[in-house]
């Protein structure tokens, strides 16, 4: 979150008007007071992130992830400079009555890679995370249909290397030349892979012979292509409760 309010706040730095101040800050109230659709969107792709990279994929265990891509959710951003003039003006704000949910970011939801010893990314593998209070089959079905549709270079690797120029260290600059030979050219020669994060804010009913939403045993039949697809799902008693201590400090 702080890469996100680092972000936001591009541009508006100034001595004058100290961020200390919350009158003078484009960040105040990021991300607490944004709906809970888009604060359940955030969780799904810090889940999906963190599982490829500390539990491995699609038999890889080194899989990197250089950075988060929900920090590009525009709509929001411009979303927060409203909910913030209506808060400094003593306007009460409701962050999750309907009128108050915008729609979610375009593109990937995450992108891991595998490089080798030459700084040249040899695999790729494209996530598509979705978080919901209670398991859908349709927005399931429109997961699986996603990843079906996306080429061998994701659109989010353009993101990352836009992203990369904002940091001065040297893991930074080895990203960005890295994601720069896959955008232009290694794409062709990098094996593509998919994922999918499903968290969901409840279980099967017992008894029930399956343990989650997820076909256990295949693909989704609406996956149709060759590639390898790694499915991961994530249950949660009380997905409320996960949100608001993660996001508004509850």
């Amino acid at each position: 979150m702080d890469d996100a309010r680092r972000r936001i706040r591009t541009g508006f730095q100034d001595d004058l008007s100290p961020f200390n101040d919350p009158a003078h800050d484009p960040a105040a109230n990021y991300p607490a007071m944004l709906n809970r659709i888009s604060l359940q969107g955030y969780l799904g792709e810090t889940l999906g992130a963190l599982a490829v990279e500390h539990f491995g994929a699609i038999g890889y265990s080194d899989w990197k992830i250089p950075a988060l891509l929900f920090r590009f959710h525009d709509q929001e951003f411009q979303h927060l400079d409203l909910i913030n003039e209506r808060l400094f003006a003593g306007v009460a704000h409701d962050p999750d009555a309907d009128e108050e949910k915008r729609p979610g970011r375009t593109g990937d939801d995450g992108l891991a890679f595998r490089m080798d010893d030459n700084g040249v990314i040899t695999d790729i593998l494209t996530l598509e995370a979705k978080c919901l209070t209670v398991s859908n089959t349709g927005i399931m079905k429109d997961a699986h249909e996603k990843l079906v549709a996306g080429g061998n270079r994701p659109s989010g690797v353009r993101e990352l290397i836009n992203l990369l120029t904002e940091y001065d260290t040297p893991d930074a600059k080895a990203w960005q030349q890295a994601l720069l030979q896959f955008y232009w050219k290694g794409f062709q020669t990098a094996t593509r892979h998919d994922g999918l994060a499903y968290a969901v804010g409840h279980s099967p009913k017992q008894p029930v012979d399956r343990i989650a939403w997820l076909p256990p045993a295949a693909p989704h039949p609406s996956y149709t292509l060759q590639r390898n697809l790694e499915a991961m799902e994530f249950q949660f008693e009380n997905l409320d409760a996960v949100v608001d201590i993660l996001y508004r400090g509850g």
